[in-house]
């Protein structure tokens, strides 16, 4: 399925009147360092700048609305988890990290703070699964993600597999840099993070 591809300005990409294939231009911009609480210690995550990128909107149905950065925006494990709960992206540090760091400063840089955001990553379903992943992505082409002028593995939100009894050791999904699917260790720090913002119904953790 080929998408018609169309650039506008990013209040009217969040107005509820795109549809899938605009897009918003989204310049640089720098997300301070951070101090997070999680399992009742601290973590520390340091100061990034992002690179020109483009805002798709990827889909649209049943009241909400996706959308998904053509590149990869940083670098971050999905570990570790909250003690005592199961291992899962809502579980995760990195869900944590964009919820309370991310999507603020994107907010506060783009003047969004009057919109509810809700921040993910895509699944393997979305991606990957002929059956049930969204139609923007039975082009090859969305699937890579650039950054630094190279393409990058980047993180899916779907637990592979957990055979390992610590929860660090855990396996989660990954698009590797020709657009294939494969997985590694969820505490594994080299792998990009391509954030995805739901507007409107609530999206699925």
């Amino acid at each position: 399925m080929i998408f018609q591809e169309k650039r506008c300005f990013l209040s009217e990409l969040f107005s509820g009147e795109a549809e899938v294939g605009w897009y918003a231009v989204i310049e640089p911009f720098t997300v301070p360092a951070a101090e997070v609480k999680f399992n009742g210690s601290t973590i520390q995550v340091p100061e990034f700048t992002t690179e020109e990128t483009k805002l798709y909107c990827i889909d649209k149905k049943d009241g909400k609305t996706q959308f998904l950065f053509d590149n990869a925006m940083f670098q971050m494990p999905i570990a570790p988890f909250k003690d005592g709960k199961e291992v899962c992206f809502k579980n995760s540090f990195l869900k944590k990290y964009l919820k309370k760091v991310f999507v603020p400063v994107f907010k506060q840089v783009y003047d969004l703070e009057k919109i509810k955001i809700r921040c993910d990553i895509p699944s393997n379903d979305d991606v990957f699964d002929e059956e049930k992943k969204l139609a923007w992505f039975t082009e090859p082409k969305h699937k890579i993600a650039m950054f630094g002028g190279l393409s990058r593995w980047w993180w899916l939100s779907t637990k592979y597999q957990d055979d390992d009894e610590d929860a660090s050791a855990a396996y989660f999904c990954f698009v590797y840099y020709n657009g294939s699917a494969n997985y590694h260790y969820a505490s594994y720090a080299n792998f990009y993070v391509r954030p995805r913002f739901v507007i409107g119904a609530q999206a699925k953790d």
